[in-house]
């Protein structure tokens, strides 16, 4: 068992913890397990895809505004996950031989932020960790069909997560035109509301009478 191993499932749990942002370091964890393990292209090809599955979702995430909302599941649920990971752990322990299985508890946070969690970006981001899990499992113990299947899954998770994001949030772009826009029309309606102001300070008082011209004597004839 490498560090990288015992790390990924760690960064699987800040997933659960702090969101989508985290998905990133663990594909990269994970394809370094994948690689230390083994060089063949079996686990060349399973790091390349663990890099895009955790890359690729982030950077296009990266040109949508995020969700506002706040999260209301409680704070408690990474350490949920955390206590099914020990458990698992212990279940799958023999005496004398203590087993971390990385694979699965990384599948077991995915899951656990995408039933605890109600974000759409954030069960997105848990999905993406299941198949992280998945795949690093299938390459560790070198199950072709495995890592096909879950190739598979994971291209159709990102290509679904993706269209839900283009249609649910908006992008950054549009986003900050019409901030602009709206900022352009405050200043142009304000330039009038001065001028207009100025025009009425100019203009006489309805009230105004002028006041009639003064004769003096020495001009009379």
């Amino acid at each position: 068992m490498t560090l990288a191993a015992i790390l990924a499932p760690l960064l699987a749990l800040c997933v659960v913890a702090r969101g989508i942002g985290f998905l990133s370091a663990l594909g990269v964890v994970s394809a370094i397990a994948m690689l230390v393990d083994g060089t063949d292209p079996l686990h060349q090809a399973g790091a390349a895809f663990a890099l895009l599955f955790a890359i690729g979702p982030v950077w296009f995430l990266s040109y949508y505004q995020q969700d506002s909302q706040p999260e209301r599941s409680g704070p408690a649920v990474p350490f949920l996950a955390l206590g099914l990971m020990v458990v698992l752990m212990l279940a799958g322990s023999r005496p004398g031989v203590m087993v971390f299985p990385a694979g699965l508890c990384i599948v077991l946070a995915g899951l656990v932020a995408v039933t605890c969690r109600q974000s759409m970006v954030w069960q997105w981001a848990g999905l993406l960790t299941c198949v992280e899990g998945v795949l690093l499992s299938g390459i560790i113990q070198k199950h072709l069909m495995v890592v096909g299947v879950t190739v598979l899954a994971g291209l159709l998770i990102a290509a679904l997560g993706g269209m839900c994001v283009h249609r649910v949030l908006p992008r950054l772009a549009v986003v900050r035109a019409s901030g602009r826009r709206q900022g352009s029309k405050r200043k142009k309606g304000k330039k009038e509301q001065g001028s207009a102001l100025g025009a009425a300070d100019a203009a006489p008082h309805p009230d105004y009478v002028p006041k009639p011209p003064r004769y003096d004597g020495a001009d009379t004839p």
